[in-house]
């Protein structure tokens, strides 16, 4: 009996310290384990650190370098345009500001200033007088110009009549026809204004010009005239350019219809003719 319980003791005794290394043995484990996943997560916390910051700093680096966005070409081109026209803008005012012109300019100004209202009014009707020649003539002091050189093919007649060959008839002629060339210059026979210009069947076209003292000077048989009713011509100047006759002066051959008027009659143009 006595032997039976001391191989139980031993056999009780030795399995509890087996059980108490392997619980030892298991706490190391456990202990290591928890000890190496912790530096696992540690590592890889700090790897995750690493890594953002340098992706941050890769896309510093990468906006840094990066190159700026081109402007739409449209935008440039208009950009370009505005400075092109600035620019133009300041030289015009440049040559502006420094042009006699404007100096002139603000020399009128300076002037409208000074002046009373009245004598501006008597300076611009001086201005409009220095445009407007005086037209004058005197048969006892000015002659005319002719219009052309050339033959008289019919001349003036107002107290008898003359035979008119295209016409195939008498009648009186209130003018001299002159004979001319096509296209030949017609010259003005003195300082005067342009009356009128008219298409006459017998004359075509036909310009009277004033000049002064009621007298008039009529010329037909015209083209291509290089003036205007209302302008002013002087003496010399070319008026216009032999056409062809009329019908009325078919056989006569090509001339210039020339007459000169008094107050409203006509009066030999041979007596005013240098």
């Amino acid at each position: 009996m006595t032997v039976k319980r001391k191989k139980k003791s031993t056999f009780m005794g030795g399995r509890g310290v087996a059980v108490a290394f392997s619980l030892c043995l298991l706490a190391v484990i456990t202990m290591i384990g928890m000890y190496t996943v912790g530096r696992t997560d540690q590592k890889q916390q700090e790897l995750k650190r690493q890594i953002a910051e340098a992706e941050k700093s890769k896309s510093t680096e990468e906006e840094i370098l990066k190159p700026k966005k081109e402007e739409p070409k449209e935008t440039q081109e208009a950009a370009s345009a505005s400075a092109t026209r600035e620019k133009e803008k300041k030289e015009k005012e440049k040559v502006i500001i420094n042009s006699p012109e404007l100096e002139s300019d603000f020399r009128q100004e300076e002037v409208a200033e000074v002046l009373p209202e009245e004598e501006l009014e008597e300076a611009s009707v001086a201005d409009v007088v220095m445009e407007q020649p005086t037209l004058s003539f005197s048969p006892e002091e000015d002659k005319l110009f002719w219009p052309i050189s050339g033959n008289i093919l019919m001349d003036y007649s107002m107290d008898k009549s003359v035979y008119f060959t295209t016409l195939d008839q008498y009648k009186y002629n209130p003018a001299i026809i002159i004979e001319g060339s096509v296209d030949e210059s017609v010259m003005s026979g003195a300082q005067g204004l342009v009356k009128t210009i008219e298409t006459i069947e017998e004359t075509g076209t036909t310009l009277t010009l004033d000049i002064g003292d009621g007298y008039e000077l009529i010329y037909g048989q015209l083209k291509e005239l290089p003036v205007e009713e209302g302008d002013y011509v002087k003496a010399g100047d070319t008026i216009g350019y032999v056409s062809q006759p009329t019908k009325y002066y078919s056989k006569e051959g090509t001339n210039v219809y020339f007459e000169v008027r008094k107050d409203g009659k006509s009066v030999d143009p041979m007596v005013l003719l240098q």
